[in-house]
């Protein structure tokens, strides 16, 4: 069987590969499955999809699909069999006579090259499919990757709101039994404990979740994520400049396969234009006789004459399929600059978003804590002001890394329909 390796250097470099040697199931090689990949800061990206990449079933059943493709383009270019037959014309003593031939038809006007050239369109699209199939793989993996990434983050911040929370609570009850608080205060911070406590394991089930969701995606339940690795705030400067182009609408495996299935349709209108014109079959043999003349020969041609049916019908369906064909491209690439625009307003939204997050919001927030931090300390303002900055400072952090969120998941749509490689 190709390996993925192959197929996509067939596919960059032009070989084709519909008449490539064919292995046995038994024979073709065992997928390297990578074990589990763990180290002590965390599992990449880069690990995940190569994990991915050996385990999908969904790239295995694509794999096959042009192996079965292939075979079909074989057989479609094979010659008709001779055709052997004997025995007897009469059966009457010294009259009997019995003969020996062989028939063959041969075929005109290069109807198998036309049949094996549309179906190696086929493999072509078989091809493209399994690209396709690869770059959606990739994409899945990707936001699977950062969704766990951004929870791993949500849990390490809502620990924090945890603590918070529980010192807030340890200090207004030492503050209510020395007569410096009140019970109202001190239910007020028990409330704010309880809430960040179920919003951390809140965070904590959606990060399970997105992990199993994501092995799963991989195509390996049994992998078991420990950690992710991973930078949310890594600059996409370079991969704007890539795909963030008004109207770019990308060249990309969807598109070359919808243009493989117009040329597959012409060689067919081709073929339907040419199964008029008759095959010849020769027939040849050599009777013999019992009395004499007892050695003769046997020659026939039969030629079909196409008086009452020339393939008008198949024709213009034939033709019909080519205009089909042709408009499917022009609507295969209108969806892809739909989706292209979606997510790129997705993309630029969220990235305006954490611009102002990262700039001014968490910055600002971060400034008010420490302001009544200091206040705290000097016993200028009292502690509830400094619950308050507190909890602005975790929400805005929160805020940031939804936004950061957001804009990986647009980034990661936006690389998988551009079927850029190497991401991010």
């Amino acid at each position: 069987m190709t390996t993925p390796r192959q197929l996509l250097l067939g596919l960059l470099t032009g070989v084709g590969l519909c008449f490539t040697p064919h292995a046995s199931a038994e024979d073709s090689p065992t997928p390297v499955v990578p074990s589990d990949v763990k180290s002590a800061v965390g599992t990449t990206l880069v690990e995940l999809l190569s994990v991915a990449e050996a385990s999908s079933p969904t790239l295995r059943q694509f794999a096959i699909e042009i192996e079965s493709t292939r075979g079909k383009a074989r057989q479609a270019g094979l010659y008709p069999n001779p055709v052997a037959s004997g025995g007897a014309t009469q059966i009457a003593g010294p009259q009997s006579q019995y003969f020996a031939a062989l028939s063959q038809e041969i075929v005109t006007r290069g109807k198998l090259q036309l049949s094996q050239a549309a179906v190696c369109r086929e493999v072509a699209q078989a091809e493209f499919r399994y690209v396709q199939a690869r770059f959606e793989l990739l994409t899945a993996v990707r936001q699977g990757y950062f969704v766990s990434l951004a929870a791993q983050r949500r849990m390490e911040i809502s620990n924090r709101l945890v603590e918070i929370a529980k010192k807030s609570r340890l200090a207004a009850k030492r503050a209510q039994q020395a007569g410096a608080g009140t019970l109202s205060d001190t239910l007020l911070l028990e409330i704010e404990f309880e809430k960040a406590e179920v919003t951390l394991e809140n965070t904590e089930t959606k990060w399970q979740a997105s992990q199993q969701q994501l092995v799963a995606t991989m195509g390996r339940r049994d992998f078991q994520l420990v950690r992710i690795h991973g930078d949310l705030t890594e600059s996409l400067k370079r991969f704007e400049s890539q795909v963030l182009i008004d109207g770019y609408v990308p060249y990309n495996a969807e598109v070359q396969s919808a243009e493989q299935d117009v040329e597959r349709n012409r060689y067919l209108l081709q073929r339907a234009i040419v199964e008029p014109f008759p095959n010849v079959t020769i027939y040849g043999g050599y009777q013999y006789q019992v009395s004499p003349i007892q050695n003769m020969g046997l020659l026939n041609v039969f030629v079909p004459l196409p008086f009452w049916n020339k393939n008008e019908g198949n024709i213009a369906s034939a033709n019909a399929q080519v205009f089909k064909a042709q408009a499917t491209v022009e609507q295969v690439q209108n969806q892809i600059a739909k989706h292209m625009a979606d997510a790129s307003g997705r993309f630029r939204v969220a990235d305006q978003q954490v611009r102002r997050y990262s700039d001014r919001i968490v910055p600002k927030a971060q400034k008010a804590v420490d302001i009544i931090q200091d206040g705290f300390t000097l016993g200028e303002l009292d502690f509830l002001r400094l619950l308050q900055t507190q909890r602005a400072l975790v929400d805005s952090k929160l805020g940031y890394i939804d936004a950061l969120e957001t804009r990986w998941v647009a980034a990661t749509e936006l690389a998988g329909l551009t079927q850029i490689e190497a991401f991010p």
